[in-house]
C-alpha cells in the first residue's frame, strides 16, 4: 500500500523540477509565450526568435513570422497584407481581409522580432 504512494510522490516532485527548470530557462520568465495584447499580436513578439538571432530580421522573416502566427489565429477570412520597411529598425505589417481591407497595423522591430499594434 505504501509503495503507489511513495511513486505518485516521487512523480509530483520531478514534475516540479522540470517545470522549475523551463521556467527558469525561458528568456522573459513565466507567462512570456503568451497573448498579451488583446486578440492580435503579442507584445515583445516571439521569445523564442530572439534567442536565434543572428542578425536583424527582413523582410522574408517578418512575413514567414506574421504568416506562422496568423495560421495559429485560424481566421479564413483574414491575410497578411504588405510589408513595409518604416526606417531602419522597423517594418510595417497589415493584417487585412480576404477583400483587402485593413483589420489590424503592426509594427515589428527587426532586431528582436517584437511586435505592436499601431494606431492610425
Amino acid at each position: 500500500m505504501r509503495r503507489p504512494s511513495i511513486i505518485i510522490l516521487w512523480s509530483f516532485i520531478v514534475t516540479l523540477v522540470v517545470w522549475g527548470a523551463i521556467l527558469a530557462v525561458t528568456p522573459e520568465g513565466p507567462g512570456a509565450r503568451g497573448p498579451m495584447m488583446g486578440h492580435m499580436g503579442w507584445e515583445g513578439g516571439f521569445p523564442w526568435l530572439r534567442a536565434r538571432l543572428k542578425g536583424p530580421l527582413e523582410e522574408p522573416d517578418i512575413r514567414r513570422m506574421m504568416e506562422a502566427w496568423l495560421a495559429q489565429e485560424a481566421n479564413p477570412r483574414l491575410k497578411l497584407g504588405p510589408i513595409t520597411p518604416k526606417g531602419d529598425d522597423a517594418f510595417q505589417a497589415d493584417i487585412v481581409t480576404k477583400d483587402n481591407s485593413l483589420v489590424q497595423r503592426f509594427a515589428v522591430d527587426r532586431r528582436t522580432g517584437a511586435i505592436q499594434a499601431v494606431e492610425d
